[in-house]
């Protein structure tokens, strides 16, 4: 049997052994419930509409104020019920009774406790309006003249630079993207660790190893365990889209993500998991034992976690001389160049240097976690240390 075979076979193995357990049936439908229930909540924590004030003002009050304290509050995005009160006494009353939002007497505006300082500029605004009308009228002007004094200034918006409209739903989905590869690229390569770990305990392991070399063995389970990682992506990928667009999420344009996105986030993690997952394997043949797999677990996580951290600061500063170095690293690449090439136009030349850096690192840390597997997936008992794992693979 060649080598390409064998590899396929024990790949074949592993994923179908995988696939079928309940740790990963559970994850799935656990992850995938999680993503379809977040689009109808996003959804409807953000169709609330605009806020509303009930806002009492006490008789004599300027004329037009209520009028003008309704549009003043369209203005500002408030909806603005004006309701007049015959003495401060019974407005106060119905403040502290929670029916208003504020309570204008004279030139004193009265809350109930904190300002709500857009509320408190609609209502400046229609108090100024209305008793500069009363004066004009009182100065027996022109009423055109009065419209002209009183009416406030419109202004136009003008941008030097268009903004993208692209830019928020490349951002959301790059957001959501480094997030998924940092959870499959922990998960699956802790896979990886699990699997080895149970067969070495259960010395499947030595009867493998009889047919098939070290070296075979790890690659096809890096493979095999990758496959589920990759299906998991792509099914979480499929409905989170499919619950974008059934719940019709506000400022989310499918079509600006782009495949090429998509397709970039699949081609990270495939390179990010192999050179997680491989020193998970490799570290999964030092123990034989479940408790004594929690600090193995963590030391992969303390490499990865920096650039979970670097790459929410690459949403907002992608050129910042840190995030283009840690773009470059191995260890942080996988997330920090997804997100980097999903917010901006990234040279071809350092997208280039991170894959070859990370493919390159990649074989390296292959042929290390082959030696350390070689060397201490057939000592059982207590955890293998990684100098003596290495010593054992040379005798």
């Amino acid at each position: 049997m060649s080598w390409t075979h064998q590899v396929f076979e024990l790949t074949r193995r592993d994923f179908v052994t995988r696939v079928r357990s309940r740790a990963f049936i559970v994850s799935m439908l656990l992850i995938v419930g999680i993503v379809a229930a977040a689009g109808p909540l996003i959804a409807l924590m953000s169709d609330e509409g605009d806020p509303a004030a009930v806002v009492g003002y006490v008789t004599g009050a300027p004329e037009d104020f209520s009028r003008l304290l309704h549009l003043q509050g369209d203005a500002v995005g408030i909806s603005i019920t004006p309701r007049a009160f015959p003495s401060t006494a019974a407005g106060e009353r119905a403040l502290d009774a929670g029916e208003l939002g504020a309570l204008v007497d004279g030139s004193e505006i009265v809350w109930p406790d904190e300002p709500w300082l857009a509320l408190r500029a609609a209502i400046a605004s229609a108090l100024t309006l209305a008793t500069r009308t009363e004066v004009a009228e009182d100065l027996d002007l022109d009423p055109r003249d009065v419209a002209r004094l009183v009416s406030p200034v419109t202004t136009t918006d003008r941008r030097l630079v268009d903004p993208d409209p692209e830019e928020g739903p490349r951002r959301a989905a790059a957001l959501a993207g480094m997030i998924l590869l940092y959870i499959s690229i922990l998960m699956f390569g802790q896979f990886v660790l699990m699997g080895v770990m149970e067969e070495k305990q259960n010395r499947v392991v030595e009867v493998v190893l009889s047919r098939a070399t070290p070296v075979q063995v790890l690659t096809a389970k890096v493979i095999g365990v990758g496959l589920l990682g990759l299906i998991q992506l792509v099914v979480l990928g499929g409905v989170g889209v499919f619950v974008a667009s059934l719940v019709d999420l506000a400022d989310v344009d499918l079509g600006a993500i782009g495949i090429g996105m998509l397709a970039a986030v699949v081609g990270w993690y495939l390179l990010g998991y192999t050179f997680y997952s491989v020193i998970y394997g490799g570290l999964g043949a030092t123990v034989s034992r479940q408790e004594d797999t929690q600090g193995v677990v963590l030391l992969p996580v303390l490499f990865l976690l920096p650039g979970f951290f670097i790459a929410q600061f690459a949403l907002l500063e992608p050129e910042n001389t840190l995030v283009r170095i840690a773009s470059w690293l191995p260890f942080w690449s996988p997330m920090v160049m997804a997100v980097r090439t999903a917010v901006m136009d990234v040279p071809p030349g350092e997208i280039a240097l991170a894959v070859v850096l990370l493919i390159g690192s990649t074989i390296g840390v292959i042929r290390l976690a082959a030696r350390i597997y070689t060397g201490a997936v057939l000592q059982l008992g207590r955890k293998v240390r990684l100098r003596d794992a290495w010593r054992a693979a040379a005798e």
